[in-house]
């Protein structure tokens, strides 16, 4: 099992794979493949989602976590006024 440190690298390599990706699919969609243009949003996306998951891991131990990706939002309901 990868501890998150080790993620966090994953996480930045991939996104420097879907860079690459991103900056391929802007030379056709340029062209006008509309195809490529769909493929665009799609990693742009994934890119935005990567960056968000390296940082998280990266820093997971040391920093305040946000509820985009973590359960720290998490609370029981109430019921019937109990455990007020």
């Amino acid at each position: 099992m990868a501890r998150l440190s080790e993620l966090s690298t994953q996480y930045r390599e991939a996104a420097v794979r879907l860079r690459l990706a991103i900056e391929d699919r802007q030379g056709l969609a340029a062209q006008g493949d509309s195809g490529a243009a769909w493929e665009l949003t799609l990693l742009r996306q994934m890119l935005a989602e990567m960056r968000d998951l390296r940082r998280l891991t990266e820093s997971y131990y040391s920093r305040p976590r946000s509820r985009l990706y973590t359960t720290v939002g998490l609370t029981a309901p109430r019921r019937n006024g109990e455990k007020g």
